[in-house]
């Protein structure tokens, strides 16, 4: 962009320092006049058009890394919830355990729900199966086991 100013500038001085050789009449300097102006309207337009591109560029730009940004902390997220799983299974299992010391298990159970409470402000939801859901589940393992593995005959 500095060089094609650089440009226009010497072309200006250069024919400002040129001495005339002949005179223009009104109609040929008013043209020579509309000339210049049309070719720095040209400029502009060009120069225009570039920054348009770049503001253009520099919108997906940002709009790409605030993606790529979400989806990280997303997968972060995941891959974090997902190894704290096995932790509240068992504090499940432990606060269903018999145990004669009732306070005891009121801590269990208050860490549980703590952590439940950490999960779901975290966009984390409790799956509830219900009976069937889990006897379909075991069939449709054993009959995909059976379709894999068909018994020895």
């Amino acid at each position: 962009m500095e060089h094609e100013n650089e440009k226009t500038n010497e072309k200006l001085e250069t024919k400002q320092n040129a001495p005339e050789e002949k005179k223009l009449d009104g109609k040929e300097e008013i043209q020579a006049l509309n000339d210049k102006i049309s070719e720095q309207k040209n400029i502009i337009d060009e120069q225009d058009d570039r920054i348009k591109r770049l503001m253009a560029e520099f919108e997906n730009f940002k709009k790409r890394s605030d993606k790529e940004r979400t989806n990280l902390y997303n997968s972060v997220m995941g891959d974090v919830i997902i190894k704290l799983l096995p932790i509240i299974d068992n504090l499940e299992k432990a606060s269903e355990a018999k145990t004669e010391d009732e306070e005891y298990k009121k801590g269990i159970q208050m860490c549980l729900n703590q952590f439940k409470d950490v999960l779901t402000a975290n966009g984390v939801k409790e799956i509830v199966q219900n009976e069937t859901a889990v006897a379909i589940q075991i069939k449709l393992y054993v009959f995909a086991s059976l379709k894999c593995f068909p018994p020895a005959s």
